[in-house]
């Protein structure tokens, strides 16, 4: 998505999918196209990702796709989503990954970003409609539902998701959150209030 907001206390939050309609095509703004996994994109995901902010270094961001993505290669190959310009240079992406957070594996939102060269053109709305149409593929059902996790400084993808039928997770601390079970309800709360108030400031503020 976007560099993170770091004037903003950082502060994980979660959000999963409500009820929405099926989605029957996902279209790219002119120029783009989606891509197959293939491994040229390995390095130019951890690049992107690092230059996000949403990594570290590149080592340490080689090191998380080898044991993570790597560590399951069909899933990587069905499961990863990409956005590339008509070079075939990497854009943007998001990906549906296994994830623990509710103490037992279900799928979630995983890694969404986008080249700040190719920021608002809709590449991240239609990576993540990409995505919700491959988890409708995979559960049918919509049960459990799709989340994801973000944190404050993503205050401006949190609305994006919004528009898109995620809801703020409002329950008890998911078992495997990481978060302080005694506190976790009011930091939650203080957390979209603090979200709220960027995305109100925003909507009022001259174009």
């Amino acid at each position: 998505m976007t560099v993170l907001d770091t004037s903003m206390p950082h502060i994980p939050v979660m959000m999963t999918l409500g009820p929405h309609e099926p989605i029957a095509d996902v279209a790219l703004p002119e120029g783009y196209r989606f891509a197959a996994w293939e491994p040229r994109f390995r390095e130019p995901w951890v690049r992107l990702h690092v230059l996000l902010g949403q990594l570290p270094s590149y080592e340490e961001g080689v090191a998380y796709f080898g044991r993570t993505y790597e560590s399951d290669p069909a899933a990587l190959e069905r499961q990863m989503v990409l956005a590339v310009d008509g070079d075939g240079v990497l854009a943007g992406t998001s990906s549906l990954w296994r994830g623990d957070h509710f103490g037992e594996p279900r799928l979630r939102v995983h890694w969404v970003g986008v080249d700040p060269a190719h920021q608002r053109r809709g590449l991240a709305r239609a990576l993540m409609l990409r995505t919700i149409a491959l988890y409708d593929e995979l559960v049918p059902a919509g049960e459990p539902p799709l989340y994801l996790t973000t944190q404050t400084e993503s205050w401006v993808a949190c609305g994006m998701y919004r528009k898109l039928g995620f809801v703020p997770y409002r329950g008890p601390m998911p078992p495997n959150f990481g978060s302080d079970p005694e506190t976790f309800c009011d930091k939650n709360d203080e957390a979209w209030r603090l979200i709220d108030d960027r995305l109100r400031n925003c909507a009022r503020s001259p174009r």
